[in-house]
Formats: structure tokens, sequence, C-alpha cells
């Protein structure tokens, strides 16, 4: 497979093969349970459930005899039965049982791995035998007690890279979210930083150090006590992988020699999972360390959030809409706001370059 050295038109951008060698979301943990559930991830349609011990498994969703969904099935005890001729699988996809013989065959489903951390359910699409565990994202403050978070699912019809490219920008706040998150284009003046780190990851950070803004989205009782002090407030991520970017928007109160120096953490954690080129299972979640306790403060922000990230789906699938209906000639233009997404394009070119053109010369 002949993969370009860059990728400057968007249109070529979302026609990239899908890579399958990472870790991805596959739903929220109370989706699953002991009846089989299928779901199309990354073009490949699994079926997940239960056993009788809680323990989550994820089958490739179709029978080996008749390519018959086994979603459609039913699971008697922890195996799972095709609903066409009743052959038993095992939790870890190995054929138990075929009704209408003695004998039994000596194959199995494709088995994926899965992780579940904090609200979310994990797979790995990748060589099932060999799950990279050191590429699992470090997510710690999801199961952390210390730690509140806030989180929602949403399809959006358009691929993900888009969604990704939308979250590597930081210059379109102040417009497609200018009803929901005020900022202003004051928020475009401000200090940016772009680079790449030495892992290969494209890393981009705002910082706005008036004070005011910087502790508005702190709830009262905060505020009140650290008005008048030094704040600034940071706005950043890094795509982790192809499936996670892993935002940040700390607020830090006092002086960088203050001994009484506090920073409030917001982790702001995108996930992004292909369904197929075209349509993306997409998840957010939003995780503070303070005011765990004020309910009010947090059934306000998951709205103000909700409707900003619905914002990125209406705009991504308005784009997909155009590159899917209108075939006319044009040409990208290209901005300064587009820095750290147009590395990301490199970052993203290396990962389908390890996928396919590495695994053909290695074959």
């Amino acid at each position: 497979m002949a993969i370009p050295d860059e990728i400057r038109s968007v249109k070529d951008y979302v026609q990239l093969p899908l890579v399958y060698n990472h870790w991805y979301v596959a739903g929220l943990v109370d989706e699953f349970g002991q009846e089989p559930l299928a779901k199309t991830l990354l073009e490949r349609s699994i079926v997940f459930y239960r056993t009788e011990a809680g323990e989550l498994t994820a089958l490739q969703n179709r029978c080996l005899h008749r390519s018959f969904p086994l979603s459609q099935g039913f699971r008697e005890g922890d195996l799972l039965v095709c609903r066409y001729h009743g052959i038993r699988y095992t939790p870890d996809g190995a054929v138990a049982r075929v009704p209408c013989q003695e004998h039994v065959p000596d194959r199995r489903l494709r088995r994926y791995p899965v992780r579940e951390l904090g609200p979310f359910v994990f797979i790995w699409m990748g060589d099932p035998e060999h799950p990279d565990e050191g590429s699992f994202p470090d997510l710690p403050f999801l199961a952390d007690p210390g730690y509140r978070s806030m989180f929602e699912g949403l399809d959006i019809q358009g691929s993900y890279l888009l969604m990704q490219e939308n979250l590597n920008d930081l210059t379109h706040f102040a417009y497609l979210h200018k009803d929901t998150l005020p900022v202003g284009e004051a928020f475009l003046e401000l200090p940016t930083e772009v680079k790449r780190t030495p892992e290969g990851r494209i890393w981009c950070n705002r910082v706005d150090a008036n004070a005011e803004r910087a502790i508005g989205a702190l709830p009262g009782s905060i505020r009140e006590r650290v008005q008048g002090r030094p704040a600034e407030r940071w706005d950043g991520g890094m795509t982790f992988s192809p499936g996670v970017f892993q935002g940040f928007a700390p607020i830090h109160v006092g002086a960088v020699d203050d001994p009484h120096r506090e920073t409030f953490a917001q982790h702001i954690v995108h996930y992004l999972t292909p369904e197929t080129r075209t349509s993306t299972h997409y998840w957010w979640s939003v995780t503070n360390d303070f005011a765990l306790d004020d309910d009010a403060y947090y059934q306000f922000m998951q709205a103000v959030l909700a409707a900003a990230f619905r914002e990125d789906k209406w705009a991504c699938e308005h784009m997909q809409t155009l590159l899917d209906e209108h075939q006319g000639e044009y040409h990208d233009l290209g901005i300064q706001g587009d820095r750290a997404g147009m590395l990301f394009r490199g970052v993203m070119l290396d990962w389908v370059r390890a996928e396919y053109v590495e695994a053909t010369q290695t074959g």
C-alpha cells in the first residue's frame, strides 16, 4: 500500500485506512449485560456479553457455520448459543457443542481483549494474541475516588479523523462554541504552544492569564475564596492514539513561586471509535478533583459541556456531507490555527505506515 509523505487535502485525509493496533472505547460499562449485544467497531461486527460471574467477553459476531449473527442468539449459562442451529460457544470463543453431531470441531471465534476503566470499556482491535498493554491510555483518574467525572456518548455521521482535527484545533472555540463557551476573539490572541513530543505525539496548549476568566469555570464557593489572587487557565491536549484525545484545562491559582499555589485539575478526554470510515462512536468525559459534592455545579456543567460537544458533532457531520455529496473542484485553505492538526496528520500517517507498509515488508 502506497502511503504519501504528507496529506494536505481533507478529502484525501479521511480516506486513510483504519488502524487496528490500538485501544479504542467500545462503550459504557453499564451498556453491557448478560444478554448478547452487537456493536460495529472499525467495520467489524462484535458481540458482547457478560458471564454469570460478570466477566465481559467480546467475540466476532458471526457463527462459524453459516455467518448467522450470534447477537441474535442467547446465553445458556456462560455459553453463547447460535439461534440458527444451536451451536454453542465458550466465552473464549471455542466451539463447545454442535447439537446435530457428536464431534466438536476444534474451531474458535476471534476473541477481542477488553478492559474496563471507570465508566468505559476499552477494546484492543489488533492481534488478539498480542494486545499492547503498554499502549493502554494512561487515565487513572477515571477510577480514582478523589475525582468526579461527567460523561456522555454520541454517534457522529462523519469520519473520526474530522473530529480528531477538530480536537487539535484551538481556534474554533471563539466561533463554533460562541453561544455555549463564549470565550470571544480574545481567546485567539492568547499565547499558544504546539510541539511534537519525544513519543511522537502532538501536544498543544493555550494559556489564559486573565484571572477573572481563568476562575470563571470554578464553582461559586471556590471562586469567592480565590478571588483577587493571580490565576491562569490552560487549555490544550494531546492525541494519545487514533481513538483517544487527552485534553486538559487545569486552573492554577497563585503565583508560580507561591507556596500556597493551588491547582484545580480538569481532565477533558475524547474517545473516538470508527464505526465505519464515515461514521463514528464518540464519547467524552470531563473529570475534576474539586467540589466533588457540589451536585448542582456538576449538573450545570454537564449540560454546558454536552451542548458544546454536540456543536463539534454538528460541524463534523456538515463537513462529511459536503465531502460525500459535492464533488466540485476545490483546494483547502491553510491557516495558522491548523498547525497542530497538520502535525497530527503526520502522526496518523506514521500509524498507518506501521500497520500496513511495515507489515507488508516483514510479512
